[in-house]
């Protein structure tokens, strides 16, 4: 790295830690009480945005550009209510618009999709940095898509991470500017080489906090979450859950890996590399147990960690033929499911046949089907439930999976999983 800031923090902030006018002062809040400067802020879409403007997108294709805009209204309206509360002059309309017409007239979907649905990101990055400036915060709004470069690829695009020291220096610089200076700027896209808007994957803002403290050389990196710190299973579902207080990086790669929602897949190896701290806090109560994912050398959590996955498809395949599946046939699977963009959870084969699991997405499904080709047969099982138990004994799981048909297991000396049906 060609110069280091010192002290440098990254903090993310999520959909729902700036969900409506309160939330946005809860941050800046946040901010006052546990900000080291100079300091990246990275934010994703107001609460639940990115879904709304999927929607919007999924109108355009299929009702035209006049049906999709009066959708658009409301979610410019659900802005403005924000911008008035917090009383700062601030106009989205034309910032929404545009990227509508911006996703009307292009022809490839996907490339479509990111232009329109990134501007969730672009609008609360620009309300957040309304208000701290209105607040007299010493800081400065940029767009990552002048700082993350990514692929061609849509939806999911790559970054090539060996780049990022070379992609950080200009905002290296302008933190250095200033020892209390703040950057604000959007999770979740970047920009292709041809200067399209791409997207990161759905939850990929942890992953760009990732990149962006590994482009400026942060000191750590805390991702702000509606829980304390990374719990041992997802308290909406199992009961008497516990916060793994400190985890090596190769665990939380495990986990996020098996699917445990509260870290980004991708977010973890390039902290990791480079020896950045990556700290999980609770945004709703500061004092409350935190995670921090480190080095850790044969550090294992001292309870075990249950990760459910509802609603997952398993697609069996295998050569038309019926002939034997070879590593030729894996080469095109595996190829396949990456310009698919799917991320498979599991996977399991035999001699003749090859089954992947993965969260159930229909478009992709077809896609990665038409991939295949005809040389390829394919069923697929959709509505099943993943659960994945480490650390924990037979007794436990059975207790979890009784009565429940077990369509597919995996175990290793750490890990139990099951497909249920």
């Amino acid at each position: 790295m060609q110069f280091r800031v010192q002290n440098l923090t990254v903090h993310k902030f999520g959909g729902a830690s700036v969900k409506d006018a309160d939330a946005v002062r809860n941050v800046e809040s946040i901010l006052q009480n546990c900000l080291v400067y100079p300091a990246v802020v990275v934010v994703s879409a107001m609460g639940k945005t990115t879904n709304k403007l999927e929607q919007v997108f999924s109108t355009l294709v299929s009702d035209g550009y006049d049906k999709a805009l009066e959708e658009l209204n409301e979610i410019v309206v659900a802005h403005q209510k924000v911008i008035d509360s917090l009383s700062i002059e601030l106009d989205l309309h034309e910032l929404f618009i545009t990227a509508l017409k911006k996703s009307n007239v292009l022809d490839d979907l996907d490339a479509a999709y990111d232009e329109l649905v990134a501007s969730g990101e672009d609008a609360s990055t620009k309300i957040l940095y309304a208000y701290l400036y209105s607040n007299s915060w010493d800081v400065e709004w940029r767009d990552v898509r002048g700082i993350i470069e990514t692929d061609e690829r849509h939806n999911s695009a790559r970054v090539d991470e060996s780049r990022l020291d070379e992609m950080g220096l200009n905002l290296r610089g302008l933190l250095s500017e200033s020892s209390r200076r703040i950057v604000v700027t959007q999770g979740f896209i970047g920009k292709s080489p041809s200067g399209r808007t791409t997207t990161l994957g759905r939850e990929g803002s942890d992953y760009s906090a990732a990149l962006l403290a590994c482009a400026v050389g942060a000191e750590e990196v805390v991702i702000w979450k509606d829980v304390p710190g990374m719990l041992n299973a997802d308290p909406r579902i199992f009961e008497g859950t516990q916060t793994v207080e400190e985890l090596d990086y190769s665990e939380a790669i495990e986990l996020s890996y098996y699917g445990a929602s509260v870290i980004h897949p991708r977010t973890v190896k390039p902290l990791q590399n480079l020896g950045i701290p990556l700290i999980v806090r609770s945004f709703m109560d500061l004092n409350a147990k935190q995670t921090r994912i480190a080095r850790f050398p044969g550090q294992i959590p001292s309870f075990p960690m249950y990760i459910y996955r509802p609603n997952v498809t398993r697609l069996s395949i295998g050569p038309s033929d019926q002939s034997f599946v070879g590593e030729d046939h894996l080469t095109s699977v595996f190829s396949a499911l990456d310009d698919a963009g799917i991320h498979v959870r599991m996977m399991q084969n035999s001699a003749v046949k090859f089954d992947i699991i993965f969260d159930s997405n229909k478009d992709k499904e077809v896609q990665l089907i038409e991939k295949l080709g005809e040389e390829v047969w394919s069923k697929a099982t959709r509505g099943l439930e993943l659960l994945t138990v480490r650390y924990g004994s037979e007794e436990l799981v059975e207790k979890l999976t009784a009565k429940r048909e077990v369509l597919m297991e995996q175990k290793s000396p750490s890990t139990v999983r099951r497909l249920l049906a």
